[in-house]
């Protein structure tokens, strides 16, 4: 028996789209109660900044203060100096980038960089008719 690919085919395109409409409509939900939250927050946070508080707690629950910091890098030479000075490593995220592993071996007759191993795993992808 012959499998009728273009079914096959037709039906994986109809799920991927009916993905991407479920997905848009999540999205657009999301970003509205994020939003949303976002302003009940901001009324929370003021709160505790005008009392002088760090946490009120409620009937149903507690809310409080909480510091996040978010670094970034001014001078990426100068940080990596320190790092290298100071045997610091920790302070990077240990991954390598993808592009940079494709580039190299496209440039090294698919040699990898000194290292680096790579899991190759074949996908399937389907592209609609034009």
């Amino acid at each position: 028996m012959q499998m009728d690919f273009s079914r096959v085919v037709n039906a994986y395109l109809a799920m991927r789209a009916k993905r991407e409409q479920i997905k848009k409509a999540y999205d657009a939900e999301d970003t509205e109660i994020k939003a949303q939250m976002a302003k009940v927050e901001g009324v929370l946070l003021r709160h505790l900044n005008e009392t002088g508080s760090e946490s009120t707690r409620t009937a149903v629950g507690t809310f409080f203060r909480q510091e996040e910091i978010k670094p970034s890098v001014q001078d990426w030479s100068a940080l990596y100096d320190f790092i290298r000075e100071e045997d610091a490593f920790d302070a990077l995220e240990r991954r390598v980038k993808t592009q940079f592993v494709k580039e190299y071996m496209e440039s090294n007759d698919g040699a990898l960089p000194p290292g680096v191993s790579v899991h190759r795993e074949y996908k399937v992808r389907v592209r609609r008719a034009d």
